[in-house]
């Protein structure tokens, strides 16, 4: 009797709730259980972490020296993105995995004369060095770290003028800047300012796949 009491009162229950128009989850009747989501791997993804790589690491590009991070995988390849938002493809044998702090320790096992040797080499490469590659996306510029947004772009073009002018005792160097795509008004302003202010001192041409890449300006030294 117990029982049937208690199912009763339970009827009894529910339909005072739906004449008063409440759900049955508002009468006390159980919720239907949630089920759980499973997020599958896809097989290159999981054929890649095999390899150890994993999305967002930071690669360098072998050919341009540019840097990336890893943002999905296909068969055979690996998708990349520069910081300017460009995504691309590429083969494991065109990039490498940036591991600085690897870098650093191994800089710092060096004994102290032969890591004494190695920065007189660095320094007498890059002032003999026939060209010299610039970046002008603003969070590589030096001391950019609080200039607001609406003064990035003067920013970027002050940086850009002072340094071909540090440069132009050097006849004959190349200096490839690295203006990215974007809106294009960096872009549009690097090649007015060339045109306008430095036609006589350098000469310059667009970067392509075969040279230095799509998004970078090449300035030669007059």
């Amino acid at each position: 009797m117990e029982g049937k009491f208690s199912d009763f009162s339970q009827l009894k229950s529910l339909r005072k709730s739906m004449e008063k128009g409440e759900s049955p989850a508002a009468a006390g009747t159980a919720q239907p259980r949630r089920q759980r989501t499973i997020v599958h791997r896809s097989i290159h993804e999981e054929h890649a972490r095999n390899e150890g790589y994993s999305k967002g690491m930071k690669v360098r590009m072998m050919d341009t020296n540019d840097e990336a991070t890893i943002t999905g995988f296909r068969e055979g390849c690996f998708e990349l993105t520069y910081p300017d938002g460009l995504t691309f493809t590429a083969t494991k044998g065109e990039f490498i995995v940036i591991n600085k702090e690897e870098d650093q320790a191994l800089y710092r096992s060096m004994p102290s004369s032969i890591r004494k040797h190695k920065e007189q080499n660095d320094l007498r490469k890059s002032a003999t060095s026939g060209e010299k590659i610039v970046d002008l996306h603003l969070e590589r510029i030096p001391g950019s770290e609080s200039i607001p947004e609406w003064a990035a772009l003067d920013y970027q073009m002050d940086f850009f003028r002072r340094t071909i002018r540090e440069n132009l005792k050097h006849k004959g160097r190349k200096l490839i800047f690295i203006h990215g795509f974007g809106d294009g008004r960096l872009r549009d302003a690097v090649r007015r300012e060339l045109d306008e202010t430095f036609a006589l001192s350098c000469t310059y041409q667009y970067g392509t796949a075969d040279n230095y890449g799509p998004g970078t300006v090449i300035v030669t030294i007059r």
